[in-house]
């Protein structure tokens, strides 16, 4: 599963979207999501069952695995 990840300048995670696209439309109405300066975009491919995690801190913890996996960080 695509996801990306938004992260600070202290590889802090912020948010997580699902999918490489921060932009969507909708019949004539198109929103985009963006971050202050110094945020950063990672976009990674995840394990599927990512989107089936219902507790907050298993999540969190399976994004920080991602996350540092992507940023080659043990």
């Amino acid at each position: 599963m695509k996801m990306t990840i938004i992260t600070d300048d202290q590889d802090n995670i912020l948010a997580a979207v699902q999918g490489h696209s921060l932009t969507d439309r909708q019949g004539q109405i198109e929103a985009t999501v963006s971050f202050a300066p110094g945020h950063r975009t990672h976009m990674l491919e995840v394990d599927d069952d990512l989107a089936t995690i219902d507790d907050l801190d298993s999540f969190q913890e399976r994004l920080k695995q991602h996350l540092c996996q992507h940023l080659g960080k043990p």
